[in-house]
């Protein structure tokens, strides 16, 4: 979302284990990486490997969990895990939070989803 430019790549078949998503863009806060699916179970939960390549080399493993509520409700969980090695890590950890980074670009998403969702 934050580069209309920005080039996709999808290799293997959508929705099933092993499917790879990669992006590049010419925006720094979006760079270069890749994410497979790893496991799925159908209509509970995905995990994902995140390979992020630029502007800096990182992994990550995410994932989605659904869980269905009353009301015609889904409550959605979604997690991110990753490491970062020393000096990088007391770097983010003493002046960037991460979950302030993030929050912002994952509540548009849960929005965007949510819109995606209701369609259907």
């Amino acid at each position: 979302m934050a580069d209309p430019n920005v080039k996709l790549e999808h290799r293997g078949t959508d929705g099933t284990v092993g499917y790879t998503s990669a992006w590049e863009s010419q925006i720094k806060q979006v760079g270069k990486g890749e994410q497979q699916i790893k496991a799925l179970v159908e209509g509970k939960r995905i995990d994902l490997d995140l390979h992020f390549i630029k502007p800096s080399e990182g992994r990550a493993e995410a994932f989605m969990e659904t869980e269905t509520l009353p009301g015609n409700q889904t409550k959605l969980t979604w997690g991110l895990n990753g490491r970062m090695n020393y000096p990088v890590n007391f770097i983010m950890l003493a002046l960037i939070k991460i979950p302030d980074m993030l929050g912002k670009d994952m509540a548009i998403s849960l929005s965007n989803l949510k819109v995606l969702l209701e369609k259907e």
